[in-house]
């Protein structure tokens, strides 16, 4: 975990900087720019992170279930409990912006890859495996009409 030094800013000079963090942050418009800017202020442990806590929510926003979320990210139930208060106390834009990233495509193709690897996981302890055997069964075809569509 990043550590922040113990020596305060001033409350007035580290808003400006957080405003200018966010305005600047803003302005980078396109994927190139932001993966070259982020890879050079983050560590890769900090990307895989991010990217993973990102993952996570938009599978929680989906429904998705804790054990399907550590099954297939390799996430701490600890972490995805974090991330699913995050998602639930955050702000309504954040919703938003969640919502609207778990539908586009690029997404989408993400969530279709998890799943082709959850269903090959056995079925859970106590279940009817014809009828789970069933499920994959559907959901596989429901992914093939999907990548059939994009």
């Amino acid at each position: 975990m990043p550590k922040v030094s113990l020596k305060k800013l001033d409350k007035e000079i580290e808003k400006e900087i957080l405003d200018q963090f966010w305005s600047s942050i803003s302005k980078i418009n396109t994927t190139k720019g932001a993966s070259q800017f982020f890879s050079d202020i983050l560590t890769d442990t900090e990307k895989i992170m991010l990217s993973k806590r990102l993952a996570a929510a938009i599978l929680l926003v989906r429904k998705r279930s804790a054990t399907d979320i550590r099954n297939s990210l390799n996430l701490s139930y600890s972490t995805i409990a974090t991330v699913a208060a995050w998602v639930k106390n955050a702000k309504e834009k954040t919703r938003e912006i969640l919502l609207q990233f778990s539908k586009e495509k690029d997404w989408e193709r993400i969530i279709d890859k998890i799943e082709e690897i959850l269903d090959k996981l056995p079925p859970k302890y106590r279940t009817n495996w014809q009828e789970a055997g069933r499920q994959k069964y559907k959901r596989s075809l429901a992914r093939s009409r999907r990548s059939l569509l994009r």
